[in-house]
């Protein structure tokens, strides 16, 4: 019983001995994945939770593999996973909290709906993507000379649901209707049934021979049409 309780107390020392994986260590394969998830070049704020120090799991024999809960890093709140897979494998998490800061266009004046957006109406500054809906405008040139489809007031953020192409044939007005085959060029005056933007295909009533056609909207009155 001796020898017994001998052998029992040098396993339990032993058991004690082993070695276990360093706190930080895991720590760092969050930071680190987190990191390199992130867009080069961009700018960013990223705060890793603690983890428990009392926190006592077997060294890992493979090298820790970190990984994304949702399956990406993105702005705002990510809970990111630690595992080992060596024999003996445990896997733990952890919350990432990233700020990605963008240049945005801001509106200094207010839009009403229908107005066309310039150039001289944006300014651009720094926020938190986090707190903005995603589709805000980062380059001018996606929402220059775009028609605000609500009325928006100063101060926005520019958004892709605020805008659309301009409309270039309203309805009920005149339009150039032109037609060309093997460098034949033929015009005629129509009366548009539809509002259109560029590319887009209306319905148009031709004066001369009030037939109704669809034609393609290309520019400011101009529609055309192949037979």
């Amino acid at each position: 019983m001796k020898a017994l309780a001998i052998a029992s107390l040098l396993a339990a020392g032993q058991a004690a001995a082993a070695p276990t994986q360093p706190v930080q260590e895991i720590r760092d394969s969050v930071t680190q994945f987190v990191g390199a998830a992130l867009e080069p070049g961009g700018r960013y704020e990223v705060v890793v939770a603690q983890i428990d120090p009392r926190l006592q799991l077997p060294m890992c024999a493979q090298p820790l593999q970190a990984f994304a809960q949702s399956g990406e890093i993105k702005p705002g709140r990510n809970t990111v996973g630690v595992r080992c897979q060596a024999d003996k494998g445990w896997t733990v998490y952890s919350v990432a909290m990233v700020k990605a800061f963008k240049q945005v266009a801001i509106l200094n004046k207010s839009l009403r709906r229908n107005d066309v957006i310039r150039a001289e109406y944006l300014n651009f500054e720094i926020r938190d993507a986090g707190m903005m809906q995603a589709g805000y405008v980062t380059d001018a040139s996606q929402v220059v000379d775009k028609q605000a489809v609500r009325n928006i007031p100063a101060g926005s953020v520019l958004n892709r649901q605020h805008y659309a192409e301009p409309t270039l044939v309203r309805r009920g007005e005149r339009v150039n209707i032109q037609s060309g085959k093997f460098g034949m060029l033929i015009t005629a005056m129509g009366t548009a049934l539809n509002d259109g933007t560029e590319g887009q295909r209306i319905s148009v009533k031709n004066l001369s021979s009030q037939r109704v056609i669809q034609a393609v909207v290309v520019g400011s009155g101009q529609v055309t049409v192949n037979f």
